[in-house]
């Protein structure tokens, strides 16, 4: 049996608010209720919705049956809506019946996941909520959180004393960023005739939080940028400030263009929220290495940042995206030739990456490729619709701008710290 009921709305909202209700079969747990949710919930449906929804989960009660809320199609834009769903569910927490949400994009899952409703579980598919179900373990847990655990968009909490693979990751990490200021350290060397590499690094890491930037950012750009013309001016002269970039993706992760490591954070995010897909991450490219470099990730773990933290010289959907400055679609990780490193394939897999889409972020005013935006899906066979294709074209653009404005603004003022301080130092010898 199929009923629909629409939810009214005052105004109109950007997308029809509709909520379908179908029966499902639950495979050895009797009858399941199966609720379709489409369109956008905001403040003008909100109540509407609630009043809805608690009619069918009345039903549910009624008749024993458990109710699966789909939130595929369904886009979240007001505090109302979560605090109208928070008021009908709540009471599903003590019956041992929570509402399975399923499926729900990106910006829905996390404001659920912040709202902390008790009354509300979440799943990434129909699937595995029916799992739970079988499993028992939707009576437990007074939180989503127990069952959806958030996404990390870059390494949270300090691993474990006494853990191996953590340690031995963390090793490689400092190899790799000694590797780029071992670099920086003899130019400085060299050119301002300093005594050592120990005071090479105090001028490097002095300039770096002056000015906020990364050592390992400023680092590499001291190996690359020309070097200045004399004491007397800037690191690269009267250089021009490109305009602050505006992009939509900063307004709405409310991210100044100069928080670097928010900034990318929120490109990271961005990407799923514009794809729906279930994980993302971001490498730039870094000359003095002559490799990709992963900045951001969201949803993927250590292992993935670890194998993946500097890829060069072996073919990967990321390095040929950067390479031939094309898209890379790979709809089966498993099988696509386009992996020649079978670690790589076997941590994505690990990773629950079955389908994958990597973008060149190309700089629009030089032409280069300044790195790769790759999305995942834990399901095989995944394509972007054509408005899913242009958003993350448009992402990766906004990308390549705030880069190239980061690059000749914020680690150029940095070149110039470096460069009065490290003149300085050679003046007082």
């Amino acid at each position: 049996m199929t009923s629909d009921q629409p939810c009214r709305t005052v105004g109109k909202p950007p997308a029809p608010l509709l909520l379908k209700a179908s029966a499902l079969d639950g495979r050895s747990l009797g009858e399941v209720t199966f609720l379709t949710l489409r369109g956008t919930l905001d403040a003008s449906n909100a109540e509407d919705f609630a009043q809805a929804l608690a009619s069918h989960l009345a039903r549910a009660e009624a008749t024993g049956t458990h109710a699966v809320l789909d939130m595929a199609e369904v886009s979240l834009s007001s505090a109302a809506a979560v605090r109208a769903l928070d008021r009908v569910t709540r009471g599903q927490a003590g019956t041992g019946r929570p509402l399975l949400i399923v499926q729900p994009r990106p910006h829905v899952r996390e404001a659920l996941r912040l709202a902390g409703l008790p009354g509300i579980r979440l799943h990434p598919t129909v699937d595995s909520a029916l799992e739970a179900l079988r499993a028992g373990t939707t009576r437990f847990g007074p939180s989503v959180a127990r069952t959806q655990p958030p996404p990390a968009p870059h390494p949270p909490t300090p691993p474990a004393a006494g853990d191996p693979h953590a340690e031995l990751r963390g090793l490689r990490a400092k190899a790799r960023s000694a590797a780029r200021i071992g670099v920086a350290q003899g130019v400085l060397m060299e050119r301002y005739g300093l005594p050592g590499p120990e005071t090479a690094f105090e001028l490097l890491s002095g300039a770096s939080q002056h000015c906020n930037v990364p050592v390992r950012v400023l680092a590499a750009a001291v190996a690359t940028a020309p070097p200045p013309v004399d004491a007397a001016t800037a690191w690269l002269g009267r250089h021009v400030r490109p305009p602050e970039p505006t992009a939509p993706f900063l307004r709405t992760a409310g991210v100044a263009p100069s928080e670097r490591r928010k900034v990318l954070d929120a490109a990271a995010r961005e990407a799923l929220a514009v794809t729906d897909a279930h994980s993302a991450d971001l490498l730039f490219a870094e000359d003095t290495l002559n490799s990709l470099v992963l900045e951001a990730r969201c949803n993927l773990g250590d292992t993935f940042a670890d194998e993946f933290a500097q890829v060069s010289g072996v073919r990967a959907p990321c390095t040929v995206a950067h390479s031939t400055r094309r898209r890379v679609v790979v709809e089966n990780v498993r099988t696509d030739p386009v992996f020649a490193s079978p670690r790589m394939r076997e941590v994505l897999l690990a990773e629950g990456s079955r389908a994958l889409h990597s973008t060149p972020v190309i700089d629009g005013r030089t032409g280069r490729c300044v790195g790769v935006l790759s999305v995942h899906w834990p399901s095989e066979g995944r394509w972007l619709s054509p408005t899913q294709e242009q958003a993350l074209l448009t992402l990766a653009e906004d990308v390549a701008t705030w880069h190239h404005w980061y690059r000749r603004s914020v680690v150029a003022d940095a070149l110039d710290q470096l460069h009065h301080r490290a003149a300085a130092h050679r003046r007082q010898r």
